[in-house]
């Protein structure tokens, strides 16, 4: 009998998963589920949102990808379109571990009177991602200075400065086509005269899935959070992408 037990709990303990070697990376997902769910009665204001884009990138080579994306998004429970974006974007692969780029955005801003407001984006990133078996860990850092339309400083405009860092986990399943991830985004804006300070973060859950070598889909679910203001607003955003791939 004795012998019986031993061996049925040397068997219990070979089923038994060794947390010491699993990475981090594996319990990451859960975090940021939480922590979107903690958000997400956060703000006074609540509003429901829908962003959907439609995009295509070139990619000549494994280093080079070009991307030119249109973006049309809706506020107010998705009853009123927000704002229009066109971006085209230039990533660069320098090494296994480290890319980076540039992006110039052309923002259209709906008034309330109905009439567009226009304003220009500038910005470069550079970002790490490391694989861990069939989990990635990634992190972006971005620069960005955006140009509204009527602002000017004698000469020139006056640009709004953000410092964007965001962190994401994702994971290949078996079939190698879908790929769930979680992400979060802090945007730190940096103001000539001011101190800089964070003043939204973004909490998103998503799906990518390759339809085939060329098509892409993307869903996913988004928190956008106020901060440093009297009445935060608390956006929850369904957004839907479709992507194009030409070699």
């Amino acid at each position: 009998m004795k012998k019986r037990s031993t061996v049925s709990l040397l068997n219990l303990k070979n089923r038994l998963p060794d947390s010491g070697s699993y990475p981090l990376v594996k319990k990451s997902g859960w975090i940021f589920i939480l922590l979107i769910l903690s958000a997400a009665g956060y703000g006074q204001y609540q509003d429901a949102r829908l962003w959907a884009s439609l995009s295509i990138r070139y990619e000549p080579n494994k280093k080079w990808k070009i991307s030119l994306e249109e973006e049309a998004r809706f506020f107010d429970n998705i009853s009123r379109l927000n704002n229009i974006n066109s971006e085209l974007t230039i990533d660069y692969q320098i090494s296994k571990l480290f890319n980076g780029g540039i992006l110039y955005r052309f923002i259209s801003n709906q008034n309330t009177g109905g009439n567009f407001d226009f304003n220009h984006r500038f910005g470069v990133y550079l970002g790490v991602q490391k694989k861990y078996g069939d989990w990635s860990c990634s992190i972006k850092t971005a620069f960005q200075k955006t140009y509204p339309e009527y602002v000017h400083s004698r000469e020139w405009y006056i640009p709004e400065n953000y410092v964007r860092v965001l962190a994401e986990v994702s994971r290949d399943l078996k079939n190698k086509k879908t790929e769930p991830y979680a992400n979060i985004e802090f945007w730190y804006r940096i103001q000539t005269g001011d101190q800089a300070f964070v003043d939204q973060y973004r909490f998103t859950i998503g799906i990518k899935h390759k339809l085939n070598k060329i098509n892409r889909l993307d869903f996913y679910y988004r928190i956008q959070q106020e901060l440093q203001v009297k009445n935060p607003l608390t956006a929850h955003i369904i957004g839907v992408g479709y992507r194009f791939i030409v070699r």
